[in-house]
């Protein structure tokens, strides 16, 4: 049901069309989907209805780096993409960009669904044990957004980065969705 007095009944809400994925879209080592096709899958989307980009990335790259992982391990990765998954809709995409990043194609979501959403990846992985050679880490994620309109020629990928970026400067903030 909706929020206030207002009542919704969601599940007759119109979905958007499942989207087809080959086993050649996936990333194999984090079960993502691979850069390339996830881009073009935003690019179709973007085109056909509205939705949100969010781009996940370590908040300190650095200090797990120098935890001894200058590789990405892929027990890290597998479960920094499962963090993001159970945190998601199942009709969501999620893709592994490179090292540390990943992406996330909220089909049909709004502003204030993709911030609920980008703050339940943070706790998501909040709530994830990071098992490293040299013992348990904690990740901290930082995530930035770009929500879009039909048809808008904008370079999501390049808003979503802003968005991340304008999130590393500031200390108190691990969200920022434009």
């Amino acid at each position: 049901m909706g929020r206030g007095n207002e009542r919704v009944d969601r599940r007759r809400k119109e979905r958007p069309p499942a989207i087809a994925i080959q086993a050649s879209d996936l990333d194999p080592v984090s079960g993502a989907l691979r850069s390339d096709r996830f881009m073009v899958m935003v690019a179709a989307e973007q085109a056909q209805r509205p939705g949100a980009l969010l781009l996940i990335d370590l908040a300190d790259r650095a200090e797990f780096v120098a935890a001894g992982n200058p590789d990405a391990p892929q027990e890290t990765l597998i479960l920094m993409a499962q963090a993001i998954r159970q945190a998601v809709r199942f009709d969501d995409l999620v893709g592994h960009v490179e090292g540390y990043r990943f992406a996330v194609l909220l089909r049909g979501a709004p502003e204030d669904l993709a911030d609920a959403i980008a703050q339940r990846i943070c706790d998501s992985v909040d709530d994830t044990v990071f098992l490293t050679h040299d013992g348990i880490s904690q990740l901290d994620v930082a995530v930035g957004g770009a929500v879009f309109e039909p048809g808008e020629g904008r370079d999501l990928y390049t808003d979503a980065q802003a968005a991340l970026d304008s999130v590393r400067r500031l200390d108190s903030h691990r969200i920022s969705i434009n």
